[in-house]
């Protein structure tokens, strides 16, 4: 089982450690984490929400799965403090066995790994999300727990009180159309509808993969500072009468394919390429992602728009996790993500190809078994 519901039981401390970060914006250690933006609680919530999935990917799905069933769970990192001087410590700091606290790691002035035990960051994407990300925080011996979130839009309803949703409430809302309406014949404005409490869970988390920081920057798109990174997004079927005759050339003649089995795009995809090597789109210094195709000798593409591409399937193929036909046409949008005012470097990938990565499960489970033996 990779994929579990979110409820309220499991987000209660990270509700309590976010609100204790809200209530004490600019008195505190962690500030620096705050004051980047001018958000108020909301957005505060949105922007640490992914501490959440952190408990439940250990205690629902990991550590059942590596323990069977006994008394085991995380220790997440609930301390408050500036990262810039204490350092960053890891996502899992510790673990429990038969209530016995085993630490990862010590804080003696700065963060510090304890030897033999292992070192893991977690990584939690929207499930609407093309690309998965990282920035290499001294990274380079830990595992890495990549993650799949699907919030509810609504996720806070279940963690606010019933009381706030009330029927009394509801029926106060009312409006008086007799007052305020003279047609309505288009259905351009509506009563409002009453909040569905039903659901009590947030939304659900899914286990993608246990890998390496290590591996996944070696199989990465390295963007350095100031660079964007180009994406594909979506491939979908496309009219072919509507490209008849147009052709710009063989896939292999814009990509070439390297040791991970994915393709890259060469430098004939780009615009420019400066003599310090950095490839050119829309003006800006870009990388681009790379992507799987099953047989790119089989594809041909028709036409190359700002935003998009067309190709044509000339033998059953595959294209990411898209099933091609022969003689079928697809229009695949691509997009650019701007980082041409970022300082820092960072890694990207395609989440199709997060696949290709190796699965370090195996490990992580004899590392975690080994620290409780340990004791």
């Amino acid at each position: 089982m990779n994929e579990v519901k979110i409820n309220i039981n499991d987000v209660k401390k990270a509700v309590y450690f976010i609100a204790n970060l809200t209530q004490m914006q600019g008195d505190r250690p962690m500030q620096g984490a705050l004051t980047s933006k001018a958000d108020y609680m909301g957005g505060i919530f949105d922007r640490w929400i992914n501490i959440i999935p952190e408990r439940v990917l250990f205690d629902k799905i990991i550590l059942p799965q590596v323990f069977n069933g006994q008394n085991v769970e995380v220790i997440t990192d609930y301390y408050d403090y500036n990262p810039k001087t204490a350092g960053i410590a890891p996502d899992v700091i510790g673990i429990k066995y038969n209530d016995k606290a085993i630490p990862f790691v010590k804080f003696d002035n700065h963060w510090y790994p304890i030897e033999n035990r292992p070192q893991i960051e977690v990584k939690t994407f929207k499930k609407n999300q093309y690309m998965v990300s990282l920035r290499n925080q001294g990274y380079d011996q830990k595992y890495l727990v990549m993650a799949e979130a699907n919030f509810r839009v609504d996720y806070l309803v279940p963690i606010l009180n019933e009381s706030l949703f009330s029927n009394e409430i509801f029926l106060d809302l009312h409006m008086d159309d007799k007052i305020f309406i003279i047609s309505n014949d288009e259905g351009n404005i509506a009563q409002p509808h009453k909040v569905e409490l039903s659901d009590k869970s947030l939304g659900s988390v899914k286990l993608l993969i246990v890998t390496t920081a290590e591996d996944f920057m070696k199989k990465a798109i390295k963007c350095e500072s100031r660079v964007s990174i180009e994406y594909i997004k979506i491939c979908e079927e496309y009219p072919a009468n509507k490209l008849k005759g147009a052709c710009c050339g063989n896939l292999l003649d814009y990509c070439i394919a390297n040791e991970n089995g994915l393709y890259y795009f060469n430098s004939n995809w780009y615009e420019r390429v400066d003599e310090e090597g950095f490839t050119y789109k829309n003006g800006k210094k870009v990388r681009t992602t790379g992507f799987y195709v099953s047989s790119p000798e089989n594809i041909d593409i028709l036409k190359i728009n700002k935003s998009n591409f067309y190709i044509k399937a000339k033998k059953d193929c595959m294209w990411q996790n898209n099933n091609l036909l022969r003689e079928h046409v697809y229009k695949i949008t691509f997009d650019i993500l701007d980082r041409s005012s970022n300082d820092g470097e960072e890694y990207f990938m395609s989440k199709f190809d997060i696949n290709k990565l190796n699965n370090s499960m195996n490990k992580l489970a004899s590392d975690l078994k080994q620290a409780v033996a340990e004791q």
